[in-house]
């Protein structure tokens, strides 16, 4: 009932009591499709008026207190500011509230559903407009008529019986909902359904009747209450037998201000909600995409082709010789393809091709691992948010939609981001030990450089590229520490597929840069070298 005739109506008289003798401060946007007034009483006091012409299941704000303009607020009707309110008025045809201002200027609220908008008037004149501006500016204002007014109608029908049946037979449609419509002006469907549901469905004209009259003095004297549906959409009524755990109001402004509030909350939450399953349902499209494309077969073929290759070469020593492009081995892994043609690094010797070949193969393997690890997190992550669907579709209402969205919203959409990629690889040596490894050239100078405290210990493998390594936590005595965090820094560097690797560690304050060197590229001042197996961070 937010924006019947009725409602609006008294909603009118007390604006008027509040607002005569006002100036308005500033006319400005307010949320999207919102529009707030800004005045001061004529005893000094600020109130604000917010009003949302285009939405029908929005009334009005009123509050005390002046409002501060939002980032995004842009002002309106300019041509109003600091004008006296002289008072407001109801048209008594139509759903439209007048605040008239001094110089006989205008605003106009309407509040007509889809048309509703919020004018300027000057000499019947549309001067500005908060919707359609373009298309309002410069015609004429057309006010409502239509012969008796809305309220002298239902009184003449709600003291005179006869008229009323008279009225209600001539205006006769096949639905007696569209009768009680036709007959009552200023019965929308929403109130026209509330009379017949408490006449009954099978009500007669005399039982209509009388539920009319008791309908029509219940709302020249409101009682005002704001409810919720069992889907837990607010609604607000001037009518009395409002249920218990209604709020119940001193004045219709209160009682739209805390609908329209509860009603902005209910549509928020609702369109929150609807984001989020359509986010929810795109991400589970992408996972199950991945997932069936999802085809280890051809790394894992690929990796044995390598190590193949690799042992025929290692088995081939004897034929030792730089400078070949390829070469043809016995292939004594498959009988029945006796001869394999395997091609090589002309700069490498053939030791040197069968390492590079079981590089590959490792590398591959690598991959692989971490295809099928990607493979079942993915499988995990797809499980997940097919429950976290289904529970959203057994929603019921918007109390439990506010409930899931801060349960479930947060935590999924944090899932759904790619974890912010750390500055640099980190192992955990010990409780208290932490290895940081650098990524690449230009990371490695960040780490040693940018990052990494004097007394951290600095590692590298000597005399071959890889990554800088910082030990965090520890000291130059704690040398398990260290081997672990040595085998590691070997593991990352070119060197990582010999037995033993020289890795260097030292205190960062004795590594330096110069112009001179390229990026990654340093000068240790003092080293300590131990011989490690290269060997892997621990996942």
């Amino acid at each position: 009932m937010h924006r019947n005739y009725f409602t609006l109506y008294h909603a009118a008289r007390e604006l008027h009591e509040k607002l005569a003798g006002s100036r308005i401060d500033a006319v400005c946007t307010a949320q999207k499709g919102q529009a707030a007034l800004l005045f001061t009483l004529a005893y000094g006091t600020r109130m604000q008026l917010i009003i949302a012409p285009g939405s029908n299941r929005l009334g009005m704000i009123a509050k005390d207190g002046p409002r501060s303009a939002g980032r995004n607020s842009a002002p309106l009707m300019q041509e109003c500011l600091g004008k006296t309110v002289s008072g407001v008025s109801m048209s008594p045809f139509d759903r439209e509230l007048t605040l008239n201002l001094e110089n006989d200027d205008r605003l106009v609220l309407q509040f007509f559903g889809p048309k509703s908008n919020f004018l300027l008037v000057r000499d019947n004149i549309i001067i500005d407009a908060f919707r359609m501006k373009g298309s309002f500016e410069g015609r004429n204002y057309q006010e409502p008529t239509g012969g008796e007014g809305i309220l002298r109608s239902l009184e003449k029908l709600a003291l005179d019986k006869s008229l009323f049946l008279e009225r209600f037979e001539s205006e006769k449609k096949t639905e007696t909902l569209e009768t009680i419509s036709a007959v009552l002006h200023g019965f929308d469907q929403s109130l026209a359904r509330k009379l017949l549901l408490r006449a009954g469905s099978n009500a007669s004209p005399e039982e209509i009747y009388g539920m009319f009259r008791t309908f029509f003095y219940e709302m020249l004297d409101p009682v005002v209450s704001v409810t919720e549906k069992d889907t837990g959409e607010p609604a607000l009524s001037i009518l009395s037998g409002a249920p218990e755990q209604s709020g119940t109001f001193d004045s219709v402004l209160e009682g739209l201000s805390v609908y329209t509030i509860s009603m902005l909350a209910y549509l928020r939450t609702r369109d929150e909600l609807r984001t989020f399953r359509s986010q929810l349902r795109l991400r589970l499209g992408k996972k199950k995409k991945e997932l069936a494309a999802h085809d280890p077969g051809m790394l894992e073929k690929l990796s044995r082709e390598y190590e193949t290759c690799g042992h025929l070469l290692m088995a081939s020593l004897g034929n030792e010789a730089k400078g070949r492009k390829s070469i043809r081995v016995i292939n004594f892994f498959e009988p029945d393809s006796p001869v394999k043609t395997i091609d090589l690094k002309e700069a490498l010797t053939l030791r040197e091709n069968a390492e590079a070949y079981f590089a590959k193969a490792a590398k591959t393997k690598t991959r692989l691992a971490v295809m099928k690890e990607r493979h079942k997190l993915q499988e995990s992550e797809t499980a997940d948010l097919e429950k976290v669907i289904e529970a959203m579709d057994r929603i019921a209402n918007p109390k439990d939609a506010r409930r899931f969205l801060n349960e479930h919203g947060a935590e999924v959409q944090n899932a759904g981001k790619k974890a912010a990629a750390a500055p640099f690889r980190s192992v955990c040596i010990s409780p208290k030990a932490t290895l940081l490894i650098g990524k690449n050239a230009e990371n490695n100078d960040r780490l040693t450089f940018g990052h990494a405290r004097p007394d951290d210990i600095w590692l590298h493998a000597r005399g071959t590229s890889g990554s800088h390594c910082v030990l965090k936590g520890s000291g130059m005595d704690h040398l398990d520490e260290i081997k672990t965090a040595a085998a590691i820094a070997a593991w990352h560097s070119s060197a990582k597929h010999s037995e033993l690797v020289p890795v260097i560690y030292t205190l960062k304050k004795y590594v330096r840069s110069s112009k001179k060197l390229a990026k990654g590229q340093v000068i240790v001042e003092r080293e300590n070298v131990l011989f490690v197996r290269p060997s892997r961070e621990k996942k």
